[in-house]
């Protein structure tokens, strides 16, 4: 009895070691036989959405930097209150800049008369020049010519005074004579030269002259406009709204901090914000956008595209490519709308209908970039390449490769990823 209970015994034994064998093999060589996920693509509609940061601001605004060196006369208006385009904002006592613009006129009407003596007096000038050396080649060649008579005749007295006709005191007079000469007809070599050289220099220097004074001109007529801008500054509404800032006292020079002004009009809240050229081009005024308040996330509001700029431009730092400013204004803001809010604003570009799509999940990418998946039939998976569009989401665009209604595993297995296919048990997979 003994006997048959270790011969059932060691048997159950036997066939334990046994079967854990057999799954330990089926489990390091088929581990792709685990149960997975099998879908079907189908047709959608899909788009490209992009999120953008920008900052609530209002529809228009006017800014003034007032000059803490001038006077306020007088202040018509006050923080809150609403102001129409036109209406007058504050007067100031321009006493000092009109005295000082009168000053600067007259400087720009004396340096004008100057520039026009300039240029009446080229033909002037360059005749004085041009008879001035003539005048200096005249003295020079008479000059040159006695000097060569007195050289000879100095040669002459030299050969009568060996021969004993003149006295060493009259050959010495002579010698002196001709030295005096020589220093005299140097002089007017040089007075030649210079004379020549300011002919030839003159239209340079003058040129020069030109150049300063119109220069000296342009510095008087800027601080001609810049006492005019002060004096008229814009002291006058140019937007109907609000006036949100305000510190005039009448009768005082404004300080650095209490020297601006801003009215904004708030009949609107606007979002000015950048998207890059590629998805500008996507965009049309019209347009309809989300947009999320950080903060108040639990809420979304609705925008509409008003503006978008002609021109690109490289503003952002660091942008590698050309950015495009677009103004999205909001369509019914509440009483949680507050200039200068963050906000982040979903456009939905490049919106195509009846595509065929996939979740992205069931996508293999090698090393190169080749995207392909694995598709399902007869329990067979088969690995087939295909090319991919626009992401919305977690649906990809399928351009080529899949028509609709075929299948396709999700998450294939990563060590069955480089089969080009495999088998399926029937329990080792799930229709989803």
């Amino acid at each position: 009895m003994k006997t048959k209970y270790k011969v059932i015994i060691s048997a159950a034994v036997i066939l334990i070691i046994t079967a854990t064998s057999v799954f330990g093999i089926v489990a390091e060589k088929l581990p792709q036989y685990r149960k997975i996920v099998v879908t079907r693509a189908a047709m959608r509609t899909m788009g490209q959405t992009i999120h953008i940061k920008g900052y609530i601001e209002p529809f228009a605004k006017q800014e003034i930097n007032m000059d803490s060196t001038q006077k306020v006369d007088e202040v018509y208006i006050k923080e809150g209150q609403d102001v129409v385009a036109g209406e007058l904002l504050f007067k100031l006592d321009d006493t000092d800049l009109a005295f000082r613009l009168k000053g600067e006129e007259l400087n720009l009407k004396t340096a004008k008369a100057e520039l026009n003596n300039l240029l009446k007096s080229e033909d002037k000038n360059k005749k004085d020049l041009t008879f001035s050396v003539t005048q200096a080649e005249m003295e020079y060649n008479n000059a040159l010519e006695e000097f060569n008579y007195s050289t000879i005749k100095c040669d002459d007295n030299q050969k009568l005074y060996t021969e004993g006709f003149i006295s060493k005191e009259e050959l010495e007079n002579g010698l002196r004579s001709l030295s005096k000469m020589k220093g005299n007809l140097n002089m007017l070599e040089m007075q030649l030269h210079k004379a020549k050289e300011s002919l030839n220099n003159y239209s340079d220097e003058r040129q020069q002259q030109l150049d300063k004074q119109r220069s000296n001109i342009e510095l008087i007529q800027m601080n001609i406009d810049n006492l005019n801008s002060k004096i008229d500054i814009s002291t006058k509404a140019l937007i109907n709204g609000k006036v949100i800032r305000c510190k005039l006292q009448k009768g005082q020079y404004p300080s650095v901090e209490d020297a601006k002004i801003e009215i904004y009009d708030l009949s609107h809240y606007v979002i000015n914000t950048y998207i890059k050229q590629n998805e500008a081009v996507q965009v049309v005024e019209g347009q309809k956008a989300s947009i999320v308040i950080t903060g108040l996330e639990e809420k979304s509001y609705l925008g509409t595209v008003v503006d978008i700029e002609d021109s690109a431009t490289m503003i952002q730092s660091g942008a590698k490519v050309p950015m495009v400013k677009i103004k999205i204004a909001i369509d019914e803001p509440d009483q949680n709308i507050k200039v200068g809010f963050e906000t982040t604003v979903a456009l939905d570009l490049n919106i195509r209908t009846d595509v065929v799509a996939i979740d992205f999940q069931g996508i293999v990418e090698d090393h190169n970039g080749n995207k392909s998946v694995y598709m399902f039939k007869d329990n067979k998976a088969t690995k087939k390449p295909i090319k991919t569009g626009i992401e919305d989401g977690f649906l990809v665009e399928i351009i080529e490769g899949l028509i609709p209604g075929d299948q396709y595993i999700l998450n294939p297995p990563e060590r069955v990823q480089e089969e080009s296919s495999f088998k399926l048990w029937s329990w080792g997979y799930e229709l989803k």
